[in-house]
């Protein structure tokens, strides 16, 4: 009997303490980046990572920075998915067939000439102005022997100082950063001397 009571008032504590939790609020607008406007062929066969990043900068949060340095979320606004994964899909939309080459996820598992490791270094807004800095290291797959290295940065400015406006202006020059690093790899990625 007592066993019995016992199990009902904790069976009570726990139904108590769960509707006392603040129900997560759901942000008024998710966002992405959106088609890269700029494509760039490739002559060989990149596989591309997802980038490497903090979790502040890499998950589906935006982040602003106040005029003491400190980072806040931005309230209202995400991405629709964690942010280095939308790189990693612009990156692959920057990267055309147009050339010889192919670029394909790190994930797919395909044979690649290239290997493209990259890091978010900066993925933040500070007011209305949006900042992005990205740094690449594009390798040889079959013997990781780093071919060439890049730190590309953007900027874009918010039309105005809504929250809404400011994410857009944060895909913004996340599209431009990812751009500057397809480019790079275009550039650096040659297509494999068939005689090697």
């Amino acid at each position: 009997m007592i066993r019995s009571i016992s199990i009902a008032f904790a069976s009570l504590a726990l139904t108590a303490c769960v509707s006392v939790l603040p129900e997560p609020k759901a942000p008024e607008g998710l966002y992405r980046f959106g088609a890269m406007t700029e494509t760039y062929p490739v002559e060989a066969v990149v596989a591309v990572r997802e980038p490497e990043a903090s979790r502040l900068f890499g998950s589906r949060v935006i982040a602003s920075e106040d005029s003491a340095g400190a980072l806040r979320l931005v309230r209202g606004v995400e991405w629709t998915d964690n942010a280095t994964r939308l790189m990693q899909v612009a990156m692959l939309d920057a990267l055309d067939d147009s050339g010889a080459g192919v670029a394909v996820a790190l994930e797919a598992g395909a044979g690649a000439d290239y290997e493209l490791v990259w890091r978010g270094e900066d993925f933040t807004l500070a007011g209305t102005q949006a900042r992005c800095a990205l740094e690449a290291t594009l390798m040889r797959a079959n013997t990781r022997k780093v071919v060439a290295q890049t730190r590309a940065t953007a900027t874009a400015d918010a039309a105005a100082s809504s929250n809404a406006s400011r994410a857009l202006a944060l895909a913004e020059a996340g599209r431009a950063c990812v751009a500057e690093v397809a480019g790079f790899v275009s550039e650096k990625a040659v297509a494999a001397d068939p005689d090697a």
